[in-house]
């Protein structure tokens, strides 16, 4: 590094300390002496037996791995259960490998700080820069390094196509990356939306600019120098490592059905395949400073630089550094991951503090339950926490409503057929009799009070905060990590939309019943029908019929599952391969709701059945338009 990359490295790091100390400004939890002791392995293993067990048994999790280390060495490690049912093989920490999933961006963002380092990468500069093919220039300001590296670059979010099953559906990242470009919806820097792309760009930009597929730098820069021989990048895994492959299982009916090795397209956001031993080794590095066992992957300085803060929504919660996550759990300072397949759920985090880390990774489709609950439980035991009473505003009313309403998650998709899973995720905000907030979640209802004007604290975990302003006119949510949450207009929510298909579609069922009752009743009494006024029926008839065929195809594509994953099987094909029965049945419904509105009219102005059914008519006709208009809201008309 010379001596100018230096002087900037340095004056960046006071910078980040400044951050620092505004993120560290807010009231923590009153720290308690740890009630047990740390260096005592035998205690922390049988603890951590315990645990596991217990949470392993509740959620159905038939495997997972732990490894504890601190000053330097290996704390604790052991497996847990089965990596392999059908043999039965145990978890053995040193060789079985578990998929850490988005753990691996740590090593793309290591990577991305090791090329700062040495001078070839600027995290301030266009990253349009390093790349062959062009980012849309959608806003003033270009989207750089420091961007991606916070998840703050202002992509939309889209998963489709992520994750194969096939090796022959495999591609290189160049050619995903250029075939799924995601619209830029925010401005680069305003808002924190977890981008899996983002990362991807990070590692397609070490890849060209090292001259090295990405998967053969982080082996020769990372993995190698650590003495990690049980990890890889490489899909599908190379021959010496398959047979150390854990099986990912999902508990269904009683039984554990074993899933196939899930193949992440874009490697550098998911990729790693990797042993609880060989992460040791990288979470030892990362504690000392960049250096391991003689071996250093970082400069010092280059690696307190990734440590510290870069970007927070507001000084009084956590931040994210370069690529971690700067958290407070139970008053302690950590820089954690979290990761996440179909079947593998991990976790790791760092406490630099105590020079201690802690990795975890389970083997089943539950087991994000029993990461979080074996880390909570880990963090009780040797870091308890005395917390102080919790002073509620006295003004909360005047902000009541600000809070109150329907949310999306800023990580979705705009302009794509995902946005429907805005319908399928709800989130909501609800204020209580005594002025709790409670936001509901993935199914969780977590209290909040608010302390500050905007500043949400949870009285059973203070370390977890949640800061409430509004941008553009806009309310959001903000945790310190990069999954904020924007408040929705009514016509947004899934009542709302749930009553205009679930309705739309009983009106129109209940109209086609009519229209035949009236049908047999004038047929039988010999009485003439205009041929305009039985083809706008019959054009109201067709429009219930497609509308049901719509909403059962896409309630059956949507309800195959696939039974070993637990995800919808249209979860792995490739945009634009939905059966042609959804493509083709919109556009019916556009253009006989065009005809109702036209038949409309002419009932009124020939005078076509009673007043009381021109009205009912125009009323289906008015719906049909809604109706319209909604498949075209959530992109379903292709």
């Amino acid at each position: 590094m010379n001596h100018t990359t230096r002087t900037q490295t340095r004056g960046r790091l006071m910078l980040a300390l400044l951050i620092a100390a505004l993120c560290l400004a807010a009231p923590l939890p009153v720290r308690a002496q740890s009630a047990a002791d740390l260096d005592d392995p035998l205690a922390m293993a049988a603890f951590l037996e315990g645990a596991f067990a217990a949470a392993m048994l509740e959620h159905h999790v038939p495997g997972a791995v732990a490894v504890v280390v601190k000053d330097g060495a290996v704390l604790h490690a052991a497996g847990y259960g089965y990596a392999d049912l059908e043999t039965p093989t145990p978890v053995d920490p040193a060789t079985t490998l578990f998929r850490p999933g988005s753990v691996s961006k740590l090593f793309t963002w290591t990577a991305v700080m090791q090329m700062v380092e040495a001078g070839q990468l600027d995290l301030d500069a266009d990253i349009n820069r390093y790349l062959d093919f062009e980012i849309p220039s959608t806003f003033p300001q270009p989207i750089t390094l420091r961007h991606l590296l916070t998840h703050t670059p202002g992509f939309e979010d889209q998963g489709q196509g992520l994750f194969k099953l096939d090796p022959a559906e495999m591609i290189s990242l160049g050619e995903y990356l250029k075939r799924a470009i995601p619209a830029r919806v925010y401005p680069p820097g305003e808002i924190a939306a977890y981008s899996n792309y983002g990362s991807i760009l990070a590692g397609y930009i070490v890849e060209r600019v090292s001259g090295m597929p990405f998967t053969a730098y982080v082996e020769t820069h990372i993995l190698a120098p650590l003495g990690m021989e049980h990890a890889t990048f490489q899909q599908p895994l190379p021959p010496n490592l398959q047979a150390d492959m854990a099986g990912g299982y999902n508990y269904l009916n009683g039984e554990y059905l074993r899933g196939s090795f899930e193949l992440v397209v874009g490697s550098p956001a998911g990729g790693l395949s990797a042993s609880g031993l060989d992460m040791a080794r990288f979470m030892i590095a990362h504690l000392q400073h960049g250096e391991y066992n003689g071996a250093r992957i970082l400069q010092e300085d280059t690696a307190q630089q990734m440590h510290s803060p870069l970007y927070s929504p507001d000084p009084r919660i956590d931040c994210m550094a370069h690529g971690f996550f700067y958290q407070h759990i139970n008053g302690q300072y950590t820089l954690s991951h979290g990761g996440d397949t179909m079947l593998f759920h991990s976790s790791l985090r760092l406490l630099p503090e105590h020079n201690l880390g802690i990795f975890i990774s389970t083997n089943g489709t539950n087991g994000s339950m029993v990461v979080e609950t074996v880390t909570k439980a880990f963090m009780d035991r040797y870091f308890p926490v005395a917390v102080a009473e919790l002073t509620p505003t006295a003004d909360f009313a005047e902000r009541a409503a600000l809070y109150r309403g329907n949310y999306i998650s800023a990580r979705s998709n705009v302009h794509g057929l995902e946005k429907i899973l805005n319908l399928m995720t709800p989130t909501s905000v609800s204020i209580t009799p005594d002025n709790r907030v409670v936001l509901n979640y993935a199914g969780q209802a977590t209290s909040f009070i608010e302390v500050e004007p905007g500043l949400l604290v949870d009285p059973l975990d203070p370390d977890n905060r949640i800061v409430m302003h509004a941008l553009n006119g806009r309310v959001r949510l903000s945790p310190p990590m990069p999954f904020e949450f924007l408040k929705i207009h009514w016509y947004e929510t899934s009542a709302f939309q749930g009553v205009l298909f679930v309705g739309g579609l009983l009106m129109f069922l209940g109209a086609g019943v009519g229209f035949i009752s009236a049908f047999l009743r004038r047929r039988k009494a010999h009485e003439p029908v205009p041929a305009g006024s039985r083809l706008a029926r019959w054009t109201a008839a067709l429009f219930g019929m497609a509308l049901l065929l719509f909403l059962a195809g896409f309630l059956v594509v949507f309800s195959d599952i696939d039974p070993a994953l637990g995800v919808p099987t249209v979860f792995f094909a490739d945009p634009g391969t939905l059966p042609m029965l959804l493509v083709i049945l919109p556009l019916v419904l556009v253009a006989l709701g065009a005809l109702m509105v036209v038949f409309a009219a002419a009932a009124w102005r020939k005078r076509w059945w009673s007043a009381g059914g021109r009205a009912c008519y125009s009323l289906l006709a008015l719906w049909a338009l809604g109706l319209v208009w909604a498949l075209a809201y959530w992109n379903l008309l292709f």
